[in-house]
């Protein structure tokens, strides 16, 4: 299947104008140019900044780019300059675009298997905050007395207490779990009887091979429940990749819609069963698959 970019207008995506696309044939050259001994000083720019080189790859720097950089660091014109920069990059805009349509993703699988009558249970891979997952969870409040229980898995604890605290903010109520664990000996530990209607796995394989990004995917195929979903994303290459790596310290494995759709292949899914999309700047896909 062709990948689709999206264009939901109740998303409200972030798109670039006429003037921005103009001002980035100038201005990206320029932040691709800027090299890693450079952080030192592009954290002086704006505390927020500091924030995303400082917790680079962690649910941490995401918090930091879903709300725009904290205005409250932009007391100076200079502040206030910098941060309207780092934070209307491309790449800056794409990862929110990625959060609204992964959430939509998310619900679209829920409202699928509340029409079965089947209880749910979802298991979130490298769930950092779990963002997506509770607010999707906090904003359907109905679901016709079907149970839906989710477990969110991470090695990192700081994330996991952070997902915590947003649940509770979020006053989600359902049968939450958190699991402090690697997602190898998590699937190590589970029965072959153990499924999941839906497995969320958003940015982890941003970080893999592509031998050990199969893998992962062939244990989901194995603990996905029939008629269960899959909903997973992948960084695309971009012309902001080089700034990213080399000034942000963000190192990434890129591949394309079509490539991330070859590996789920791989792992036993249908390619007739999956919907492929790219967010508008198509810098991140995600991709839904069915089993």
């Amino acid at each position: 299947m062709e990948p689709i970019v999206d264009k939901d207008p109740h998303l409200n995506y972030e798109v670039n104008t006429v003037f921005k696309k103009v001002l980035n044939v100038f201005l990206i050259p320029v932040l691709n140019a800027i090299p890693s001994s450079f952080q030192k000083y592009i954290k002086k720019t704006h505390k927020s900044a500091e924030e995303i080189i400082e917790h680079a790859t962690t649910h941490q720097a995401l918090e930091v780019l879903y709300r725009k950089g904290d205005e409250k660091y932009s007391k100076s014109l200079f502040h206030r300059f910098f941060h309207t920069v780092w934070f209307n990059t491309n790449n800056s805009k794409a990862v929110r675009n990625r959060l609204r349509l992964t959430k939509r993703e998310i619900k679209r699988c829920i409202d699928t298997l509340i029409t079965q009558r089947k209880d749910i249970h979802i298991l979130s891979i490298a769930s950092g905050s779990a963002r997506s997952i509770i607010e999707v969870l906090a904003d359907i409040r109905n679901y016709n007395g079907v149970l839906v229980s989710v477990t969110f898995l991470d090695k990192d604890p700081v994330a996991l207490e952070y997902s915590k605290n947003l649940a509770k903010e979020l006053d989600t109520v359902f049968d939450l779990t958190w699991t402090n664990s690697t997602v190898n000996n998590f699937f190590n530990n589970l029965t072959a009887a153990q499924k999941f209607n839906i497995i969320e796995m958003v940015g982890l394989v941003d970080y893999f091979d592509n031998n050990k990004t199969t893998l992962i995917f062939s244990s989901i195929f194995d603990h996905l429940d029939v008629n269960g979903f899959l909903v997973t994303a992948n960084i695309n290459h971009n012309s902001e990749q080089k700034f990213v790596t080399d000034a942000v310290g963000w190192k990434m494995k890129y591949r394309s819609a079509e490539y991330l759709a070859v590996l789920i292949t791989k792992a036993g899914f249908n390619s007739d069963k999956m919907d492929i999309y790219y967010e508008p700047l198509k810098i991140h896909c995600v991709i839904t698959a069915s089993k």
